[in-house]
């Protein structure tokens, strides 16, 4: 199991468990948790097919990669203060929020 997918197991307890605290039902918990993960888990999916399939560039577009898109993210990050993964990787769930 990698980092992000160990992130997002622990995701899916947390939200699981605030859903079964603050529902008053163990369906209706269940129906709150899949509504509360869906968008950013298809997300998550989304960006790993995204990004596997970048895995297996050829020469030239490794160059592009390398040499003009690499920097100009690097440079966006350091201007921003935000990499361009800090959606994935900064995800935050308020444990004290109810859910409903």
């Amino acid at each position: 199991m990698n980092r992000s997918t160990t992130a997002m197991a622990i995701e899916d307890a947390v939200t699981l468990a605030r859903c079964l605290r603050d529902h008053p039902s163990i369906d209706s918990a269940f129906a709150g948790y899949e509504s509360q993960r869906r968008e950013r888990v298809e997300k998550v999916v989304r960006h790993g097919r995204r990004n596997g399939s970048g895995k297996t560039a050829g020469p030239v577009t490794r160059v592009i990669r390398d040499k003009v898109i690499m920097p100009l993210v690097a440079a966006r990050a350091a201007r921003t203060g935000a990499g361009p993964s800090e959606w994935l990787f900064g995800h935050h769930i308020e444990w004290d929020a109810r859910v409903g």
